[in-house]
């Protein structure tokens, strides 16, 4: 398992009792932080998970974890032909 990485000034907490079912859950970003987060960045793209966590902070129950989702598919081609096998079985 790779280390988990944080998003900082990124944050999320679980919705409110209050909220409409629409809602999933509520988020806030610190300017600066993020700012200074995504210029250390090199791609054009920062995807993350918003995850519950692993230990709940019993001063923020609300909290949700931000994290990082730098994964990236490993380059493996497929076995040689394998891509006419996959046009064989499909019907149309």
């Amino acid at each position: 398992m790779s280390e988990m990485k944080y998003i900082n000034g990124l944050f999320a907490k679980r919705k409110s009792e209050k909220s409409p079912d629409f809602v999933i859950c509520n988020g806030s970003i610190n300017k600066a932080q993020m700012q200074e987060t995504l210029n250390q960045m090199d791609s054009e793209w920062v995807n993350f998970q918003i995850n519950t966590p692993y230990k709940e902070d019993p001063k923020y129950p609300d909290r949700l974890t931000v994290k990082l989702n730098d994964w990236k598919p490993d380059n493996a081609k497929p076995a040689p032909g394998k891509e006419e096998s996959l046009e064989e079985e499909m019907p149309f």
